[in-house]
Protein backbone atom coordinates (compact mmCIF):
# COMPACT_ATOMS: atom_id res chain seq x y z
CA UNK A 1 0.00 0.00 0.00
CA UNK A 2 1.13 3.80 -0.97
CA UNK A 3 -0.03 6.80 -0.04
CA UNK A 4 -0.30 10.33 -1.89
CA UNK A 5 -0.66 13.54 -0.02
CA UNK A 6 -1.31 16.03 -2.46
CA UNK A 7 -1.99 19.92 -1.65
CA UNK A 8 -5.30 21.24 -2.84
CA UNK A 9 -5.38 24.75 -4.48
CA UNK A 10 -2.85 25.02 -7.40
CA UNK A 11 -2.50 21.66 -7.26
CA UNK A 12 -5.40 19.29 -7.33
CA UNK A 13 -7.71 22.52 -7.89
CA UNK A 14 -6.03 23.42 -10.97
CA UNK A 15 -7.65 26.94 -12.81
CA UNK A 16 -10.59 26.60 -10.73
CA UNK A 17 -11.19 22.64 -10.78
CA UNK A 18 -10.23 19.14 -10.66
CA UNK A 19 -9.65 17.69 -13.81
CA UNK A 20 -11.34 14.51 -15.27
CA UNK A 21 -8.11 12.33 -15.58
CA UNK A 22 -6.96 13.85 -12.14
CA UNK A 23 -9.69 12.55 -10.56
CA UNK A 24 -9.82 8.73 -12.32
CA UNK A 25 -6.58 8.33 -11.85
CA UNK A 26 -7.22 8.99 -8.04
CA UNK A 27 -10.21 6.71 -7.93
CA UNK A 28 -8.02 4.14 -9.57
CA UNK A 29 -5.34 4.82 -7.39
CA UNK A 30 -7.81 4.10 -4.41
CA UNK A 31 -9.54 1.08 -5.70
CA UNK A 32 -6.49 -0.33 -6.35
CA UNK A 33 -5.77 -0.34 -2.37
CA UNK A 34 -3.69 3.04 -1.96
CA UNK A 35 -4.66 5.73 0.38
CA UNK A 36 -5.20 9.40 -0.73
CA UNK A 37 -4.51 12.48 1.14
CA UNK A 38 -5.54 15.91 1.00
CA UNK A 39 -3.37 18.04 2.62
CA UNK A 40 -4.14 22.07 2.78
CA UNK A 41 -3.73 25.53 4.20
CA UNK A 42 -7.82 24.94 4.00
CA UNK A 43 -10.27 24.38 6.97
CA UNK A 44 -11.98 20.97 6.83
CA UNK A 45 -15.24 23.17 6.68
CA UNK A 46 -14.02 24.69 3.13
CA UNK A 47 -11.90 21.64 2.14
CA UNK A 48 -15.29 19.50 2.72
CA UNK A 49 -17.36 21.65 0.32
CA UNK A 50 -14.85 21.19 -2.30
CA UNK A 51 -13.69 17.38 -2.15
CA UNK A 52 -17.58 16.92 -2.55
CA UNK A 53 -18.37 19.37 -5.74
CA UNK A 54 -15.37 17.63 -7.42
CA UNK A 55 -15.97 14.30 -6.59
CA UNK A 56 -12.99 13.73 -4.52
CA UNK A 57 -13.29 10.96 -1.39
CA UNK A 58 -9.96 11.22 0.35
CA UNK A 59 -9.27 8.91 2.90
CA UNK A 60 -7.82 11.58 5.31
CA UNK A 61 -7.58 15.23 5.33
CA UNK A 62 -4.78 17.13 6.73
CA UNK A 63 -6.02 20.99 7.35
CA UNK A 64 -4.61 24.46 8.07
CA UNK A 65 -1.53 23.65 6.94
CA UNK A 66 -1.12 20.33 9.42
CA UNK A 67 -2.97 21.97 12.31
CA UNK A 68 -5.11 19.27 12.43
CA UNK A 69 -6.08 15.92 10.52
CA UNK A 70 -9.11 14.51 10.32
CA UNK A 71 -10.27 10.87 9.17
CA UNK A 72 -12.72 10.64 5.67
CA UNK A 73 -15.42 11.15 8.28
CA UNK A 74 -14.24 14.37 9.50
CA UNK A 75 -13.62 12.56 12.95
CA UNK A 76 -10.50 14.55 14.29
CA UNK A 77 -7.10 12.50 15.25
CA UNK A 78 -4.95 15.05 15.80
CA UNK A 79 -5.30 19.33 16.99
CA UNK A 80 -2.86 21.55 17.87
CA UNK A 81 -3.80 25.66 18.12
CA UNK A 82 -1.81 28.68 18.74
CA UNK A 83 -1.49 30.88 22.47
CA UNK A 84 -4.41 33.00 22.45
CA UNK A 85 -2.63 36.22 23.36
CA UNK A 86 -0.60 36.00 20.26
CA UNK A 87 -3.80 35.19 18.13
CA UNK A 88 -5.77 38.04 19.42
CA UNK A 89 -2.48 40.36 18.98
CA UNK A 90 -2.01 38.90 15.49
CA UNK A 91 -5.86 39.75 14.88
CA UNK A 92 -5.10 43.41 15.82
CA UNK A 93 -2.23 44.29 14.15
CA UNK A 94 -4.50 42.61 11.16
CA UNK A 95 -6.80 45.47 11.36
CA UNK A 96 -3.90 47.83 10.30
CA UNK A 97 -2.02 46.08 7.98
CA UNK A 98 -1.33 47.76 4.85
CA UNK A 99 -2.45 45.75 1.80
CA UNK A 100 -4.23 43.44 3.65
CA UNK A 101 -7.79 42.50 2.19
CA UNK A 102 -9.04 40.60 5.11
CA UNK A 103 -8.30 37.95 7.33
CA UNK A 104 -9.48 34.69 8.42
CA UNK A 105 -9.71 32.74 12.15
CA UNK A 106 -9.86 29.59 11.80
CA UNK A 107 -11.50 27.75 14.54
CA UNK A 108 -9.93 24.16 13.85
CA UNK A 109 -13.17 23.40 11.64
CA UNK A 110 -14.55 26.44 10.61
CA UNK A 111 -13.25 29.78 9.19
CA UNK A 112 -14.15 33.27 10.00
CA UNK A 113 -13.89 36.41 8.12
CA UNK A 114 -12.81 39.80 9.07
CA UNK A 115 -12.86 42.53 6.23
CA UNK A 116 -9.89 45.22 6.31
CA UNK A 117 -10.07 46.97 3.27
CA UNK A 118 -12.70 46.00 0.76
CA UNK A 119 -11.95 48.15 -1.93
CA UNK A 120 -8.90 45.79 -2.75
CA UNK A 121 -9.07 42.47 -4.68
CA UNK A 122 -9.57 39.63 -2.93
CA UNK A 123 -7.44 36.72 -4.69
CA UNK A 124 -8.49 34.16 -1.95
CA UNK A 125 -11.69 34.24 0.03
CA UNK A 126 -15.13 35.24 -0.87
CA UNK A 127 -17.40 33.90 2.22
CA UNK A 128 -19.15 35.81 4.34
CA UNK A 129 -17.80 37.55 7.46
CA UNK A 130 -20.15 35.65 10.06
CA UNK A 131 -18.84 37.00 13.40
CA UNK A 132 -17.99 40.78 14.93
CA UNK A 133 -14.09 41.06 15.85
CA UNK A 134 -15.73 40.80 19.21
CA UNK A 135 -17.28 37.64 19.20
CA UNK A 136 -14.28 36.38 17.06
CA UNK A 137 -11.71 37.29 20.04
CA UNK A 138 -14.39 35.20 22.08
CA UNK A 139 -14.01 32.18 20.86
CA UNK A 140 -10.45 31.76 21.96
CA UNK A 141 -9.81 28.68 19.95
CA UNK A 142 -7.25 28.99 17.00
CA UNK A 143 -5.90 26.33 14.95
CA UNK A 144 -4.78 29.13 11.97
CA UNK A 145 -4.76 32.65 11.11
CA UNK A 146 -4.49 33.46 7.51
CA UNK A 147 -4.05 37.38 6.11
CA UNK A 148 -5.01 37.57 2.45
CA UNK A 149 -3.04 40.57 0.95
CA UNK A 150 -3.88 42.57 -2.46
CA UNK A 151 -0.22 41.72 -4.15
CA UNK A 152 2.17 38.50 -3.71
CA UNK A 153 5.17 40.11 -2.72
CA UNK A 154 3.93 41.91 0.21
CA UNK A 155 2.75 37.95 1.05
CA UNK A 156 5.72 36.88 0.83
CA UNK A 157 7.39 39.96 2.33
CA UNK A 158 4.53 39.80 5.30
CA UNK A 159 5.87 36.21 6.38
CA UNK A 160 9.45 37.26 6.64
CA UNK A 161 8.42 40.11 8.88
CA UNK A 162 6.15 37.97 11.02
CA UNK A 163 8.90 34.82 11.17
CA UNK A 164 11.05 37.57 12.41
CA UNK A 165 9.11 39.41 15.28
CA UNK A 166 7.16 36.22 16.27
CA UNK A 167 9.24 33.25 14.52
CA UNK A 168 9.55 31.42 17.96
CA UNK A 169 5.99 30.84 18.68
CA UNK A 170 4.81 30.47 15.21
CA UNK A 171 5.40 29.29 11.73
CA UNK A 172 3.94 31.91 9.04
CA UNK A 173 4.16 30.52 5.47
CA UNK A 174 3.61 32.92 2.44
CA UNK A 175 1.04 31.32 0.43
CA UNK A 176 0.82 32.74 -3.08
CA UNK A 177 -1.34 36.18 -2.02
CA UNK A 178 -2.09 34.43 1.38
CA UNK A 179 0.30 34.23 4.49
CA UNK A 180 -0.66 31.38 7.06
CA UNK A 181 0.01 31.48 10.56
CA UNK A 182 0.12 28.30 12.53
CA UNK A 183 1.74 27.40 15.98
CA UNK A 184 5.33 26.98 16.09
CA UNK A 185 6.44 23.83 14.83
CA UNK A 186 3.42 22.70 12.52
CA UNK A 187 3.63 22.71 8.86
CA UNK A 188 1.45 20.23 6.30
CA UNK A 189 5.31 18.03 7.30
CA UNK A 190 4.19 17.51 10.70
CA UNK A 191 0.58 16.35 10.04
CA UNK A 192 1.49 14.01 7.03
CA UNK A 193 4.10 12.29 10.06
CA UNK A 194 1.26 12.18 12.31
CA UNK A 195 -0.60 10.26 9.88
CA UNK A 196 2.25 8.04 8.51
CA UNK A 197 3.07 7.21 12.49
CA UNK A 198 -0.97 6.72 12.90
CA UNK A 199 -0.76 4.28 9.79
CA UNK A 200 2.17 2.79 10.72
CA UNK A 201 3.60 4.03 7.31
CA UNK A 202 7.08 3.75 6.21
CA UNK A 203 8.48 7.04 4.12
CA UNK A 204 9.59 5.13 1.58
CA UNK A 205 6.01 4.56 0.71
CA UNK A 206 4.46 7.64 0.72
CA UNK A 207 4.30 10.70 -2.02
CA UNK A 208 3.86 14.53 -1.61
CA UNK A 209 2.61 16.87 -4.22
CA UNK A 210 2.72 20.14 -3.96
CA UNK A 211 3.16 24.06 -5.77
CA UNK A 212 3.34 26.28 -3.30
CA UNK A 213 6.35 27.80 -0.39
CA UNK A 214 4.05 26.21 2.03
CA UNK A 215 4.08 23.05 0.57
CA UNK A 216 7.95 23.09 0.92
CA UNK A 217 7.61 21.24 4.14
CA UNK A 218 5.65 18.36 2.67
CA UNK A 219 7.53 17.97 -0.16
CA UNK A 220 10.89 17.43 1.62
CA UNK A 221 9.06 14.81 4.23
CA UNK A 222 9.96 12.16 2.18
CA UNK A 223 11.60 10.04 -0.46
CA UNK A 224 9.40 10.90 -2.94
CA UNK A 225 8.58 14.55 -2.86
CA UNK A 226 6.87 16.26 -6.23
CA UNK A 227 6.02 19.62 -7.38
CA UNK A 228 3.70 20.34 -10.48
CA UNK A 229 5.35 22.10 -13.29
CA UNK A 230 3.61 25.49 -12.52
CA UNK A 231 4.99 25.23 -9.07
CA UNK A 232 6.93 27.95 -7.74
CA UNK A 233 10.92 27.73 -8.18
CA UNK A 234 11.10 27.32 -4.41
CA UNK A 235 9.12 24.47 -4.32
CA UNK A 236 10.21 23.12 -7.83
CA UNK A 237 13.71 23.30 -6.34
CA UNK A 238 13.04 20.96 -3.35
CA UNK A 239 11.28 18.41 -5.13
CA UNK A 240 12.57 14.80 -6.12
CA UNK A 241 9.77 14.61 -9.08
CA UNK A 242 8.45 17.30 -11.46
CA UNK A 243 5.30 16.48 -12.72
CA UNK A 244 2.13 17.66 -14.59
CA UNK A 245 -0.03 16.86 -12.29
CA UNK A 246 -1.64 13.67 -9.83
CA UNK A 247 -2.54 11.67 -12.70
CA UNK A 248 1.05 12.12 -14.63
CA UNK A 249 2.73 11.35 -10.80
CA UNK A 250 0.79 8.12 -10.09
CA UNK A 251 1.94 7.19 -13.87
CA UNK A 252 5.42 7.61 -12.64
CA UNK A 253 5.02 5.60 -9.60
CA UNK A 254 3.66 2.97 -11.64
CA UNK A 255 6.39 2.88 -13.84
CA UNK A 256 8.72 2.80 -11.54
CA UNK A 257 7.14 0.24 -9.54
CA UNK A 258 6.76 -1.95 -12.89
CA UNK A 259 10.49 -1.52 -13.38
CA UNK A 260 10.26 0.25 -16.27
Amino acid sequence: MKLIAADYDGTLNYCGKVTEEDLKALQKWQAEGNLFVIDTGRSLESIRIEADRNGLEPDYFITNNGGMVFDKDSKQLNASFMDNGLAHELMHMGLHLDGAVCFVANDGIYRHRIMVNPQLEDHRYTLAPDLTFDELLALNRYSQIVFSMDDMGKASALAAELNEKYGDRIEAYANRWVVDIVRKGVSKATGLDFLAKYLGMEKEDIYTLGDADNDIPMIEYCLHGACIETGVEEARAKAKIICAGVADLIRIIKEKSEGL
